[in-house]
């Protein structure tokens, strides 16, 4: 068998490896099986008359085809073209052109690699096919980005770092997927015959993968036995999202008993709790707030709470004054002297300003100094603090 005889036999597997049949319509049968062949005729029954590529005549009655694709021109054109191709580089180059014209790429580049095996020189051939010259040698692009480092990872060239980093992020993802479906499923055990089996296996819960699962199924959760159990496997995960709900409760949640359950869960895993949340809290519109804030301060007991603290010893809040006429302007006093607000009407219901004070920081204050007690006074307060500071300092210097 000559060289151009076995081109053409490896073309035309080639291209039944890639579903287009060579030559010939394809007629898929309802039993799932294809006959390749070109029609010759319909007959009165409206059945096909196929010879097929092997030049055998095959009759199809219509309901055993359920699809007919026809061939593409572009190969049958193709195949008169390639039957009489010499086996030269310019000939191969020629027929390639004409590839990429018709937009038959993968015979373009079959010849194009057919005249590196006659050639391996040829540049022109070599740039067809996506070669470049680097370092003096002719590479692929992803052999060029491999000698660089790089390697072809979800459409884009990246560094093996940022790969790993990637995988890592997909199996976080897949892991926190299948925690989410695991204790979805627990918590419709926990309503039948299964409820033990799904109390154990979420009491076991260590994995750090499962806290934002937990965190969404908290959120959704109305029954309170429910969401104290959530809390008691949240509360044993050291995962920023479980810290975060844990600090959001401690804070928001309107019962006391499970604000200070989370602060509980907080401090037996998590120490040292960070302070930044309190901090903030401080400064919140709603006064319930601030002092939840700065009850959490003092059983964390860090003395890096004082200063915020002393700031927030009388805070203003707003209020609503239904009673306000439109027009009228109000002045108010918050009820322990700590000092005064006023709004101005203009219509429907009038807010006024409320300075409070807040014993809790207060208290918080007396717990943080070892027993100093300015009540309200906040510039007394102040001065103290600064001393104190210089004298830690002026310590500090005579230990060294």
């Amino acid at each position: 068998m000559n060289l151009s005889r076995r081109l053409l036999l490896a073309l035309a597997w080639m291209l039944l490896a890639t579903g287009n049949a060579a030559w010939a319509d394809v007629f898929e049968l309802t039993d799932g099986g294809r006959v390749s062949g070109t029609l010759v005729e319909r007959g009165q029954d409206e059945e096909y008359v196929i010879r097929t590529d092997n030049g055998a005549t095959v009759t199809l009655d219509k309901s055993q085809v359920r699809k007919v694709t026809p061939v593409d021109d572009n190969l049958l054109e193709y195949n008169e073209r390639s039957r009489s191709v010499p086996d030269t580089v310019e000939a191969h180059r020629q027929l390639a052109q004409w590839c990429k014209e018709h937009r038959l790429s993968k015979l373009m580049d079959h010849h194009l690699e057919r005249i590196l095996q006659l050639d391996p020189s040829d540049e022109q051939a070599r740039e067809s096919l996506g070669f470049q010259k680097y370092q003096g040698r002719w590479l692929t692009r992803d052999q060029i980005m491999e000698a660089r480092g790089l390697r072809l990872y979800d459409g884009a060239y990246r560094t093996r770092q940022d790969i790993a980093l990637r995988e890592q992020e997909k199996q976080r993802e897949t892991a926190e997927t299948d925690w989410y479906r695991n204790i979805a499923t627990w918590r419709r055990w926990l309503d039948n015959r299964r409820a033990e089996e799904a109390l154990q296996n979420i009491r076991e819960i260590r994995d750090p993968y499962a806290a934002p699962a937990l965190v969404k199924l908290l959120d959704k959760e109305d029954n309170l036995q429910v969401r104290q159990l959530y809390l008691s496997a949240l509360g044993e995960l050291k995962h920023p999202a479980a810290i975060q709900k844990l600090v959001d409760l401690s804070l928001q949640d309107p019962d006391r008993e499970t604000r200070q359950q989370c602060l509980d869960y907080l401090l037996r895993v998590h120490r040292p709790v960070s302070l930044t949340p309190y901090v903030k809290a401080l400064k919140s519109p709603d006064n319930a707030v601030v002092l939840r804030a700065a009850e959490a301060l003092k059983r964390i007991g860090d003395p890096a709470a004082i200063s915020p603290l002393i700031d927030a010893l009388v805070t203003t809040h707003k209020y609503d004054n239904p009673d306000a006429a439109p027009g009228d302007l109000n002045a108010s006093f918050s009820p322990s002297g700590g000092g005064a607000g006023f709004s101005f009407g203009g219509g429907g219901n009038k807010i006024v300003k409320i300075d409070v004070q807040n014993a809790e920081v207060r208290m918080a204050l007396l717990e943080l100094s070892r027993g100093q007690d300015f009540q309200y006074n906040e510039n007394a307060w102040r001065r103290w603090f600064v001393n104190q500071q210089v004298h830690d300092t002026v310590d500090a210097r005579r230990d060294e």
